[in-house]
């Protein structure tokens, strides 16, 4: 799997940069992931398996649709330096 920066600078699976990038961006909007999965139209249960670590390889469509719940791009998802 792919390595990646964490919010430390060390380094983790792309899973947990995701997951981190997720919960960041909810932050910095002052949403909860509940909130921004409710407006990207995201079943729950889908991004219960990805921050328990149940799901290792995110579809690109999950990563829309978040993105989608809080008015982003993907490229505006994946602008930061873990990645």
């Amino acid at each position: 799997m792919k390595r990646v920066l964490g919010s430390w600078g060390e380094q983790v699976e792309l899973n947990e940069a995701i997951i981190e990038r997720m919960k960041e961006l909810a932050a910095e909007r002052n949403m909860t992931i509940h909130q921004v999965i409710q407006k990207g139209g995201l079943n729950q249960a889908t991004i219960s398996e990805l921050m328990n670590g149940r799901t290792k390889h995110p579809k690109v469509s999950t990563i829309q649709k978040y993105c989608d719940g809080l008015d982003i791009s993907l490229t505006d998802f994946f602008n930061s330096p873990r990645f």
